[in-house]
Formats: C-alpha cells, sequence, structure tokens
C-alpha cells in the first residue's frame, strides 16, 4: 500500500477455470438441495475450499450430542461464556484435529478431550510421521490433519508446550524439537518466486489445483510457517539450507509476502477509507487468502513483535492494520450482502435458521481472526491506535460480542443435520481464534494456561 513499495516479480499461476459449474449447495443429509448460481455461492462462502478429510472424515456422525440454545445479552463477559461454551464441547464431541487444534488455540494447551486425555498428546500421537528426503528422515504433522503447513507447529509454540513434547512418528518416539527440525528441512519458498512450489501443495488435492490456480504457499500456509520460525530463530540467524538444497531466507520471503498482500489491500482501501461496503473486487482477492486474508496478517505482527523489523516492516503494519479496523464493518457488511444475493438466485431458498447461521459464521471468522490480531498488536505494544481507529475497533467488539451469543442461541441439533457437522467444525475452528482474541488482554490468556 506504500507508494514506494516495489511490485513483486512474481509469475502467477494462470486464471482459474470458471467456478460456476458448481451449481449444487447442498445443505446436510439430503435435506435441503438448493439450485444456486455458482458464483454467487462462492462468493458468501456456501462452498467452502476444498480440503483433504481422510483424518476428519473419521469423526463425521450424522448425530451427537448437542447444546441447548442459551439466549444471551451481547456483553464481553457473555461472548467469551458463549465461546468457550460452544468451542469445548463441539471440540469434545467432534474430536476431529482441525476442531481439537482450535480447542488447543482459544483454551490452551491443558484442554482435555472427555476421556480425560490431553488434546496435545493426542494430536501429537495420532497426526504425526516420518519421511526421508535426501538419505535422511524428517518429522512432520500429516497436511490432511493440520490443513495449513506448520500450523500444529506454531499453535504448540505459542501455547507454550514443552519442546520435550512426546511425538509418535511411524510409531517411533519422537519430540517437539524434531517437528521443528522437520517444519526447517521440508520447509520450501522462493522469495523470486512465491508460486514456484505450489504444485507440490496440492499432491493431494487435484481437483482444487485444477479448480483454484492460486498461490496455495502465500495463500493456505506460509502465515504458519512465519509466526512458528519467527519463534525459532531471530533475524539475523533466519537462513538455512533445506533438506532438498534450497537456500532459505525467511526475511526476503516475508517482506515478498507482505508486498503481495499490500497489493491485495490496496484495491479496498480507498473505499474502505471512504467508508463503504467492501468492493467486490477486493473481497475477490482476498479470499484467495484462508481467513479473509487475517491469518497473514497476525503471521506478519507475530514476526515483528519477535523483532522482524526490516525492510518497513513496522511502519507497512501500521498501514495494513488501519485497514483492518476498516475491514470490522466493511467486510462485515459485504459478506450479508454476498449471502442474501446468493440467497436470492436459489430456486429453493435456505431456511431463515440456515441462512441466520451463515452470516453469523462468516461475521465470527471475520471478526474473530481480526481481534486475535488486533490484541496480539495491543498485547505486546507494536503500535499505538488512534482514537478513530479505537472507535471502529470498538464497533467491531461489539459486533463480535452479538455474533458469538447468536450463535449460541441457534438450535444446534437442527444445525447438525442441516448444514451438518462440517459446518460446525468450520464454527469451532472460528470460535478457536474469536475466544483467544477476546482473551489475550486477560488473565485468561491461553497461552499461559496449563
Amino acid at each position: 500500500m506504500s507508494k514506494k513499495q516495489k511490485p513483486v516479480q512474481s509469475v502467477k499461476p494462470e486464471t482459474p477455470p470458471d467456478k460456476s459449474r458448481r451449481t449444487m449447495l447442498l445443505l446436510g443429509g439430503g435435506a435441503l438441495v438448493a439450485a444456486v448460481a455458482g458464483a454467487g455461492a462462492y462468493s458468501a462462502g456456501w462452498f467452502d475450499e476444498p480440503k483433504p478429510t481422510s483424518f476428519a472424515s473419521e469423526a463425521v456422525r450424522s448425530t451427537g450430542k448437542n447444546l441447548a440454545p442459551v439466549t444471551l445479552a451481547a456483553t464481553a463477559e457473555n461472548a467469551l461464556r458463549a465461546a468457550d461454551e460452544l468451542l469445548t464441547h463441539y471440540a469434545r464431541d467432534l474430536a476431529n484435529a482441525s476442531a481439537l487444534i482450535h480447542a488447543v488455540r482459544g483454551m490452551g494447551r491443558g484442554f482435555k478431550l472427555n476421556d480425560g486425555t490431553s488434546a496435545v498428546t493426542h494430536l501429537c500421537n495420532k497426526y504425526a510421521f516420518d519421511k526421508e528426503v535426501n538419505g535422511k528422515r524428517y518429522v512432520y504433522f500429516s497436511r490432511d490433519a493440520e490443513v495449513h503447513e506448520n500450523s500444529f507447529l506454531k499453535t504448540f509454540l505459542e501455547a507454550g508446550v514443552s519442546l520435550e513434547q512426546r511425538v509418535t512418528a511411524n510409531g517411533k518416539a519422537q519430540t517437539l524439537r524434531d517437528v521443528i527440525e522437520g517444519g526447517k528441512q521440508l520447509f520450501r519458498a522462493d522469495a523470486a518466486d512465491v508460486y514456484k512450489f505450489d504444485d507440490r501443495q496440492f499432491r493431494f488435492d487435484p481437483v482444487s489445483m485444477l479448480t483454484h490456480g492460486r498461490g496455495e504457499l502465500l495463500h493456505e500456509h506460509l502465515p504458519w510457517s512465519l509466526i512458528a520460525f519467527s519463534h525459532l530463530m531471530k533475524p539475523a540467524e533466519a537462513q538455512w539450507t533445506n533438506a532438498y538444497g534450497e537456500k532459505i531466507d525467511l526475511v526476503t520471503v516475508l517482506d515478498r509476502a507482505l508486498a503481495e498482500y499490500e497489493t491485495t489491500c490496496a484495491l479496498g482501501q480507498a473505499a474502505l477509507q471512504r467508508g463503504e461496503v467492501a468492493p467486490k473486487e477486493f473481497r475477490t482477492r482476498i479470499k484467495d487468502y484462508s481467513c479473509f486474508g487475517l491469518h497473514s496478517v497476525y503471521g506478519f505482527l507475530a514476526c515483528w513483535q519477535k523483532g522482524f523489523t526490516g525492510n518497513r516492516l513496522p511502519e507497512r503494519m501500521a498501514q495494513v492494520m488501519d485497514f483492518v479496523t476498516y475491514r470490522l464493518q466493511a467486510d462485515a457488511l459485504a459478506s450479508d450482502v454476498e449471502y442474501d444475493e446468493a440467497d436470492a438466485q436459489a430456486q429453493q431458498k435456505a431456511p431463515v435458521q440456515v441462512m441466520t447461521a451463515f452470516k453469523l459464521r462468516a461475521r465470527l471468522k471475520l471478526l474473530g481472526h481480526a481481534f486475535e490480531s488486533i490484541n496480539f498488536a495491543k498485547k505486546h505494544s507494536l503500535m499505538t491506535f488512534s482514537a478513530a481507529q479505537e472507535n471502529r475497533i470498538q464497533a467491531g467488539e461489539q459486533a463480535l460480542y452479538e455474533s458469538v451469543v447468536g450463535l449460541r442461541a441457534l438450535d444446534w441439533a437442527s444445525l447438525r443435520k442441516m448444514p451438518g457437522e462440517k459446518f460446525i467444525s468450520d464454527v469451532v475452528i472460528a470460535l478457536g481464534h474469536a475466544a483467544r482474541g477476546m482473551k489475550l488482554l486477560t488473565p485468561q490468556n491461553p497461552d499461559g494456561l496449563a
């Protein structure tokens, strides 16, 4: 967004095929199949991005235990209560990898399954593997469990999990230290071309590769690696040779990734500063990033907090965070509009509660991730927000509270059937970030809870 920022010389993938070929919206168990205009449905988020499901599918059931609806006033205290109740109950009930790692995110490293087993221990014993590269073996967490490369690792590091934590990989006893070494050695990124290794990101999902053609390292995986590696090394030490014999320069990769992100933000900056709803061009591009690009924001902040301040990163991130404060309202309003447009185009409209649930989930996803970044910046005194920014932040906080208590008031037994357990799992994921965001500035900060 800075006028002085040099353009990134990356070779971008070809334009992806038209997504409108997928025009059917399945809302759970055959209960409702609505023919929807494909582009509208994708924009509104009715279709989630294709993700590997071999581990997650183990826990999918048609029924489960559900919380009874509770109506609460939209206060900070009630929002935190509602988030914790929903997060702990459904993470334990679903017990899939994504739900459990996000429960650790929101509740701390001491989170336990229903049988009393440590969630951290469960994840470390079930989802770790090792593989050989150039004659050496390296430990890693399965991509189809953690979804984003190094997401388990960075979550464990931020939660304060011991580096001596036992990790079982292919039946062999390892530790989190071995995962750290594996993360460094298996990480591949070329700062001169941030799309260079994207084909490998799709080795498990050829459908996604054919339909999206996006920069998957940049949009889907890099933020988690930035967080993990910034915890493990200082900027002066952030260069190494990986298992493939490739030179990694994390400082340059960070600079390039931020430059790409700034280019996307520039598509909406002027409109948002005029008080307008987030424009479609910006919304389309920002959705290329996981969770509306807010994981990237947090990843950049995490590097800043750990001393990665070169290439004018503090100045540039101050601009990004100002833009985030505008997005609290503008993106939320745009999301509602997109859902309304998609519903209007459907041959058979979604039930009111289903539409409400989708809108609340989208707001929770946006606002929860945003406040994880905002409150992280405040906790570590990375910047001082202006009075105007604080006004936008306070309005966004209230909208977050309303979203969480709104979800708590829904009939989850019905939602489990339509739109289904995948929807509930997605809500749990968003709740993990929202809960942590709300707790970061309180004694309940999960980073310090065992």
